[in-house]
């Protein structure tokens, strides 16, 4: 299956030609195929925010490419709004973004920006809406009149609701409690089933990652320094703890039992993985 979304040799240089001159980013080779969930790790300034600020063209590259459907988005200046369209982002803490009258109006600003009809502009409003689980009656409130979850979800509904091929998530679970979070991370494993959207998933949370995704992409100083499955990746622990990063918790259990001789594999990285190692081994050795 062909790319939906594709980087060549990306790279980004903020303040070129200037004393403050910075490499953000550098020979980044990406690409996600329709349907497929990545998530996309590493520490604070390693180049993420950068990356996917590029794969709908909010930033242009200093040189390499950026593919939508095979064709490079900045060939024709003209179509990156369109692009924008069909590859929505969405940004850390969006909530601080909302500025409409009503959460309908807020939902709506991106269809009505694609000058659809009102009622095609209603019906994507109500479904992304139902989406996020917001509520129809809270439709007609203020977004500032509503929690900080609810705002978060309201955020993301806005750029659901123009319907775009690749979904592009920010952090979307950052300053909620455990609660808010595990809705969240709900609502876009839901939209990806039902919708088959690609879904590129930015986070610190390991935990979050390990469960969500299909596959995963590590950054470290502006480049990609591993990808794979989360087993592949989670299984070079140590290498991702050395550039700062956590592993999930049960991940950091298990390399402590093979430190203390237990026979387990590297690649673990769910309780229900642990769970089944951890029998295999008392089975193996003849007790009940």
């Amino acid at each position: 299956m062909a790319p939906i979304i594709k980087t060549e040799k990306l790279c980004h240089l903020y303040s070129q030609g200037t004393p403050f001159e910075k490499q953000a980013i550098e020979d980044i080779d990406f690409e996600a195929e329709k349907g497929d969930i990545i998530g996309i790790i590493g520490h604070t300034g390693s180049g993420k925010s950068t990356f996917i600020q590029h794969l709908n063209g909010l930033l242009k590259p200093t040189s390499g490419r950026i593919l939508f459907n095979g064709t490079d988005i900045w060939e024709n200046k003209s179509n990156i709004k369109d692009v924008r369209f069909k590859v929505g982002l969405v940004f850390q803490y969006p909530e601080y973004q909302l500025f409409e009258e009503t959460v309908y109006k807020d939902i709506a600003f991106g269809p009505k920006n694609m000058k659809l009809p009102e009622d095609e502009i209603d019906k994507r409003v109500r479904e992304a809406a139902e989406f996020v689980d917001i509520e129809p009656e809270l439709l007609e409130k203020s977004p500032f009149e509503l929690s900080g979850g609810q705002k978060r979800r309201v955020a993301i509904a806005g750029v659901i609701a123009m319907n775009p091929d690749v979904l592009i998530l920010d952090e979307p679970t950052a300053g909620l409690d455990p609660a808010g979070r595990e809705s969240i991370i709900e609502n876009i494993k839901e939209y990806h089933r039902t919708k088959e959207s690609t879904v590129i998933l930015v986070t610190h949370d390991m935990d979050e990652i390990a469960r969500t995704v299909q596959k995963i992409v590590v950054f470290n100083e502006g480049r990609i320094i591993l990808r794979g499955t989360p087993d592949q990746v989670f299984s070079h622990g140590e290498k991702l703890q050395s550039i700062g990063l956590s592993v999930p918790e049960i991940t950091r259990v298990t390399m402590r039992l093979r430190e203390l001789g237990l026979p387990l594999e590297p690649s673990i990285f769910t309780v229900e993985q642990a769970s089944r190692a951890l029998l295999a081994l008392k089975g193996g050795t003849g007790h009940a």
